[in-house]
């Protein structure tokens, strides 16, 4: 589970080159010797202990759909809430991560930060959109992650996108997948046209998601799609097929089913980490009174609560943790481990 990060310094060594010198030859000591290469040796990682680290607390996996001067439904939200919660996400340690991330437990962020998942559903055109000259529009959700990271440079600008049929508005969409894809964003299954899996019949499930999957190898051959979101976070009757199945003689496979759920993802090397089964958190508001589990509610509970919280130990080839956090390690991960 997971890549292992090898801390290995490679030193630069100047070399001294002596030659014989006979007649009128210069001695080797007149020569300019050329500079010696800049080491490369990098630090190791800290003490899990000293930066708290915790990777078997939770992860927030953030689901966003449009991005509109004025909200008309609960999934809504602002260009400046979205910036603001860019804001937060940076101030309180969040680091972005992918969401085939997550569900390998390739979990890679400088210790003593948490993993965050920005995931965007529907391909609203809200969410990415590109100039004519090809730059990416600076009021998409998209465009205003990529100028966050320019002041936040250690946040990279990265986010998975679970697309459907006419991706952004853009037809096909062939020129603003492979753009997304460039820049290192995940492109995720959706379904094509959005469809409630949970109330049509087996072979039409299969068929949402193989031409819904169509329409991203279609535009970027080479990518491999290895997540999705479920439409209105409903499973097929036959869950099983959210994950595999075969339509009109292509298969699908996905690692990683995402829910519409209410609560961080527990860690990926956590007993209680399904991959098919990863809630998600609505971004939203709240007025600090009654629970109403959106970003704001969990960024809150998790600011107060700081040992519920995914927190990196700067090495992905390790599992870290409080001793006393053993009983909810992943057997599987039981190699990796390393209580404190």
């Amino acid at each position: 589970m997971g890549l292992t990060r090898r801390w290995a310094p490679v030193l630069g060594v100047g070399m001294l080159a002596l030659s014989a010198c006979t007649g009128s030859l210069p001695f080797a000591s007149d020569k300019k010797m050329p500079p010696s290469p800049p080491t490369t040796e990098q630090p190791p990682p800290p003490d899990p202990a000293s930066v708290k680290a915790n990777e078997l607390g939770g992860v927030p996996v953030l689901m966003y759909h449009r991005l509109v001067p004025v909200p008309k439904a609960e999934y809504d939200r602002t260009p400046d809430e979205f910036r603001a919660e860019l804001e937060r996400l940076y101030d309180s340690g969040y680091r972005p991560i992918l969401a085939r991330d997550l569900v390998a437990g390739t979990i890679d962020v400088p210790a003593g930060k948490s993993p965050v998942v920005l995931t965007f559903d529907d391909s609203t055109v809200s969410q990415y959109r590109l100039n004519p000259d090809g730059t990416v529009a600076a009021d998409t959700a998209v465009g205003i992650l990529i100028e966050f990271s320019k002041t936040h440079p250690d946040f990279r600008p990265i986010a998975t996108m679970y697309v459907n049929g006419n991706p952004f508005e853009a037809g096909a969409g062939t020129a603003e997948l492979q753009d997304l894809v460039r820049r290192g964003f995940e492109v995720g299954a959706h379904t094509l046209t959005h469809q409630n899996l949970g109330i049509t019949d087996p072979e039409n499930v299969q068929k949402e998601l193989v031409r819904g999957l169509r329409t991203i190898t279609g535009a970027v051959p080479d990518t491999k799609v290895v997540t999705m979101a479920l439409p209105f976070g409903v499973r097929p009757k036959d869950k099983a097929l959210a994950s595999s199945g075969t339509w009109d003689g292509q298969s699908y496979s996905f690692d990683g089913v995402f829910l519409v759920g209410s609560e961080p993802s527990p860690s990926p090397f956590a007993a209680s980490f399904d991959p098919l089964n990863i809630p998600r958190i609505r971004s939203g508001s709240w007025d600090g009174k009654k629970s109403n589990f959106s970003s704001a509610f969990w960024l809150d509970a998790l600011d107060k609560r700081p040992e519920r919280r995914y927190v990196s130990d700067g090495d992905p080839g390790r599992v870290s943790f409080p001793s006393a956090e053993q009983d909810k390690l992943d057997p599987a991960a039981a190699d990796r481990a390393q209580p404190y």
